[in-house]
């Protein structure tokens, strides 16, 4: 049985790296996303000591180095390719407008001080996102298109506190619990977007 992989990827502009929640202190670079991949198997299975059947999810990252700090989007390279790619675009447009920017980049940092947006859609679960976070402690900003223009977003975040198996049955958004299966279709129709959500965290059910 295959094991769930996020291969995050990161264009520095004069290659591509890569690093995975699920293998920590993995870390492997190469000039192009070809050579990449093309030497990625052999490298995990030298970081793990053996060879593993891997269900590998790549998603895409790129830092935008701004002035006032730095924001990272995130676009998994899956079947709702195209509907990310809408987030994206969203996120990259307000970038383009100055009185939008500090509140893109008042969302939540991970450890390295960035501010990560996930491009989601509604099928995504809570689940398949925390996947994406590394236990040891990280964040990002969840984000959805909504309406023809607009964002919606709110963080998730995990840490050493939570324990080595951070998948969680439970978790809070706001004051209404949910479970990992929760997709965030059903999250939006239980928020009231006037109410913009502030925090969330895990709790054990």
């Amino acid at each position: 049985m295959s094991e769930l992989f996020h291969l995050i990827i990161r264009d520095t502009q004069t290659g591509f790296y890569a690093t995975s929640p699920q293998a920590p202190g993995f870390m492997l670079g190469r000039p192009t996303v070809d050579e990449l991949r093309a030497d990625l198997l052999d490298a995990l299975a030298f970081h793990f000591e053996e060879a593993r059947t891997l269900e590998i999810v790549e998603h895409h990252e790129r830092l935008h180095d701004l002035e006032a700090g730095e924001l990272v989007t995130r676009l998994a390279a899956d079947m709702h390719h195209d509907e990310r790619l809408e987030v994206y675009t969203r996120i990259a447009t307000a970038l383009d407008v100055p009185e939008q920017v500090p509140e893109l980049l008042g969302g939540i940092r991970n450890g390295v001080g960035e501010v990560v947006y996930v491009c989601a859609v509604p099928s995504d679960t809570l689940g398949w996102l925390f996947t994406q976070l590394d236990e040891q402690g990280d964040a990002f900003s969840v984000a959805l298109a909504i309406s023809e223009l607009f964002l919606m977003t709110f963080p998730l975040t995990v840490g050493p506190e939570d324990g080595p198996d951070s998948s969680g049955e439970c978790v809070t958004i706001g004051s209404r619990d949910y479970t990992k299966d929760t997709t965030l279709a059903e999250v939006m129709k239980r928020t009231a977007i006037v109410s913009p959500v502030k925090s969330v965290a895990r709790v054990a059910c």
